[in-house]
């Protein structure tokens, strides 16, 4: 991460009323604070279908209907290993959060430098407290409550930091930064849209027992009736083994209606090529509603195509099995079952995400 704390660009991304400033007992207690980070709920995800069969999932077959649906296998593995990690991360700050900070003040100041600040008027500090894995290291997590000056309204920045036990100040490693705008809707709900991104090399520096590496951009929204996250990692392990990096994306969203949609970039093989073991590049649409019924659409290239490109539809009924495939390779065209099983018609529509924009939206560095 850069030195420069910059967070312009963060706190532009939502144009929503900033809440009121809340009272002292709420700055000393640290509950003033936790609307800068997203709730449990928006990263939660239905894994009653993930198992020992589905972890690890490295090729997508031809199977029959009636079979077991691999997309839909594949896609609820993504999902699981994403949210996931993001939900590891939030988890542990949760907790910590839930006591009361070791600084919590009403005071003013300003984050950041030139246009790239903001103006706060709390602050708290969590820590140092020491991991309890016994390798030596602690803890700080310091978050400020501030206003937007390109827009007048609440934000929150954030980072935690690590360091050896016992060294000084200047040992300090930023490994999480993040932010968020949050609104206190008329019912009660927040509505809030937020960022976070994750240094592996910065964790590892601090470790080096974990083996991650690159950096991962996590963007959340919380809306009445819906969550969603997106996600781009840069230098990130692409396959199981740990032998391939490269970059990724990823987009997942749930509605109250019980809607859920998921799009992601993905290396595997998918045996589309008699004899072929290549990991071919995966663009993977899925839907699937609470009941079990889903729908996946994949578009694959590069590995035992080469030039080509093949083409895959997969539906699936509560019970997971394929109802309906579609396999269009250079070579020819598979199809089993009829298309009028599969819950939508239609492949689902998902909006255009700028994951590039994700990614460079992130200034929030130290």
């Amino acid at each position: 991460m850069r030195k420069k704390l910059s967070i312009v660009a963060t706190l532009g991304l939502i144009a929503w009323l900033g809440t009121g400033c809340g009272n002292l007992d709420d700055i000393s207690s640290g509950k003033a604070f936790l609307q800068a980070f997203p709730s449990q709920d928006t990263l939660i995800i239905q894994t009653d279908s993930i198992d020992s069969q589905t972890n690890g999932l490295k090729a997508v077959s031809q199977p029959l209907v009636g079979e077991r649906a691999d997309l839909h296998d594949l896609s609820f593995y993504v999902a699981w290993q994403v949210n996931h990690q993001a939900y590891h991360i939030f988890s542990t700050i949760w907790f910590i959060t839930r006591f009361q900070p070791t600084v919590a003040v009403l005071e003013d100041g300003v984050v950041g430098e030139g246009d790239d600040k903001v103006i706060y008027d709390a602050r708290a500090v969590w820590g140092p407290f020491r991991d309890d894995e016994g390798k030596d290291l602690e803890f700080i997590l310091h978050v400020w409550r501030g206003i937007d000056p390109d827009d007048g309204r609440r934000t929150f920045v954030w980072y935690a930091a690590g360091r050896p036990l016992g060294s000084g100040e200047d040992a300090w490693i930023v490994f999480l930064a993040g932010g968020a705008k949050p609104i206190a809707e008329e019912n009660g709900a927040i509505n809030r849209k937020g960022i976070v991104e994750v240094d592996m090399e910065a964790i590892k520096a601090l470790d080096p027992t974990e083996d991650d590496v690159g950096n991962a951009t996590y963007v959340f929204e919380e809306g009445i009736g819906y969550n969603a996250v997106a996600a781009v990692g840069e230098g990130v392990w692409t396959d199981n083994t740990h032998t391939k990096v490269g970059d990724a994306t990823y987009f997942y969203g749930r509605s109250a209606e019980g809607y859920t949609v998921l799009e992601f970039d993905i290396n595997a093989d998918m045996q589309v090529v008699d004899g072929g073991e290549l990991e071919e590049s995966l663009h993977v649409v899925t839907g699937w509603l609470d009941n079990g019924d889903g729908r996946s659409d994949a578009t694959a290239a590069g590995g035992d195509l080469g030039e080509g490109s093949a083409t895959l539809t997969e539906c699936w009924g509560i019970n997971l099995l394929q109802t309906y495939f579609l396999l269009v390779a250079p070579d020819g065209e598979i199809e089993d079952g009829s298309s009028d099983a599969c819950f939508t018609a239609e492949p689902i529509d998902m909006p255009e995400i700028d994951y590039i924009e994700i990614r460079d939206l992130f200034l929030l560095d130290f």
